[in-house]
């Protein structure tokens, strides 16, 4: 069996940043936000100045036909145009990597300036100034940029203090440690997507277990379109009292069935704010279309069980664009909706039976035109 899962020992600190900048690293559209706060920068950096261990970061080294996954980041000074070739995406790590980016290079990332955070060679640590009239910092952007880190060894030399040859020392040593900092890379080269995001949804990010719907849902997040919202919106208290809350399964299947004729991962992730806010209301309505037919197949009460049923009978109603059953096809819906559900059809190769039925209901609505 070839194998997928490698553990990468021989990058360093400054290979990392290299990299990052290159353009050889990417961070997948599917990623949350990577802003932390400048308190817990300083205590990163300081785990690294005192060479303790800051944890493995996992990667995805993918074929460039994977490039739409891209997010583009909102800081400037890395490469983000190399899309041709093969690249690694984050999976775990991001605000790591970006963190110690944005404090080595004095980048600003949203509203946060990183360039104020200094080290101290004299104390030695870094830390936030409280005033400009502190004596001794020095933006920590500067141990790593070679010019800027010669010229302030430079300036220290040519100190007077006690305890001057001391703090140049530090300054070099913070700089050596910085630069030989091993980082420890775990790689999957598994290039199956479905593998890639269960291997995502099983890390652990800030305690919080992510699933496939957290991740469609940051994909497709815009400020016109936020389907959470509009997820609780549809399952409105009297709805609810009549047939359950939907899951939010049921949803992201029902649009990207809707979108592509699949339901498998990668489609989901294909899903953007512009195409699922162009076949929303048409989904919703085909939604609302399903349970009518339901209730007059006299399924009623929680439908839960349902669940796994639904995005296909939906596709039945968005494909054909209307709210009613061509009288032809109402037997063949019901004696698939029957069979599906005492087979159990959806229970093992769920994504492939989907793809299957939403054919045959296309089959079906082609030969009634």
């Amino acid at each position: 069996m070839e194998q997928k899962l490698n553990i990468i020992s021989d990058w360093t600190l400054q290979k990392l940043i290299n990299e990052l900048q290159s353009g050889n690293i990417k961070i997948p559209r599917f990623q949350r936000d990577y802003i932390w706060e400048k308190s817990k920068v300083v205590k990163l950096l300081n785990s690294i100045y005192n060479q303790y261990p800051i944890g493995s970061l996992f990667f995805w080294k993918a074929p460039a036909k994977y490039a739409f996954f891209i997010r583009p980041f909102d800081i400037d000074g890395i490469d983000d145009t190399k899309t041709e070739s093969d690249f690694q995406f984050i999976l775990d790590g991001q605000q790591r990597i970006m963190s110690l980016f944005a404090a080595l290079k004095g980048k600003t990332m949203g509203d946060v300036d990183y360039a104020t955070i200094c080290f101290n060679p004299e104390r030695c640590e870094f830390l936030i100034p409280r005033s400009q009239r502190e004596k001794g910092n020095i933006p920590a952007w500067r141990i790593m940029d070679n010019t800027a880190f010669a010229e302030t060894k430079t300036e220290l030399e040519k100190g007077k203090g006690r305890n001057q040859k001391k703090t140049v020392e530090n300054w070099q040593q913070c700089h050596d440690i910085f630069a030989n900092y091993p980082m420890s890379i775990v790689l999957t080269t598994n290039t199956d997507i479905d593998d890639v995001v269960e291997i995502f949804e099983r890390i652990n990010q800030g305690g919080k277990h992510l699933t496939v719907f957290d991740l469609v849902h940051a994909t497709t997040w815009s400020e016109k379109f936020d389907l959470k919202q509009n997820i609780e919106d549809f399952n409105t208290p009297a709805r609810i009292k009549q047939v359950g809350r939907l899951s939010e399964k049921v949803f992201t299947l029902s649009l990207t069935l809707n979108a592509f004729d699949d339901a498998r991962s990668l489609y989901q992730l294909k899903l953007t704010p512009d195409i699922c806010q162009k076949i929303w209301s048409r989904t919703r309505s085909a939604l609302i279309s399903t349970l009518d037919f339901l209730k007059k197949m006299r399924i009623s009460g929680d439908l839960a069980f349902y669940h796994n049923l639904i995005p296909t009978l939906q596709y039945y109603f968005f494909t054909a664009g209307g709210n009613t059953i061509y009288p032809e096809h109402q037997k063949a819906l019901e004696k698939w909706f029957w069979d599906a559900k005492f087979s159990k059809r959806y229970s093992v190769s769920g994504a492939t039976h989907l793809k299957e039925d939403v054919q045959w209901i296309r089959t079906l609505l082609n030969n009634a035109e």
